[in-house]
């Protein structure tokens, strides 16, 4: 199962950012950045916007996992 929040800490780990700079780009307070870490899934819309900023394809971890749940049935 996917809990795409610590995909989205790890990835901005990965880049050498935190969540401040994170909340900059969307706009909005460190308060939801950290409410969006902590949870499992997220909106599409949010989720097409943090991909851009981190120029990573979260939706791609959701078609793999789709994948291996195919080849498991």
């Amino acid at each position: 199962m996917i809990h795409i929040g610590k995909l989205i800490k790890q990835k901005l780990e990965e880049a050498g950012k935190n969540e401040s700079w994170l909340a900059e780009q969307l706009e909005c307070f460190p308060t939801d950045i950290h409410k969006i870490v902590d949870r499992a899934s997220i909106d599409t819309d949010t989720l097409l916007r943090i991909s851009s900023i981190l120029k990573h394809n979260f939706f791609l971890e959701y078609s793999q996992e789709l994948l291996r749940h195919k080849t498991k049935s």
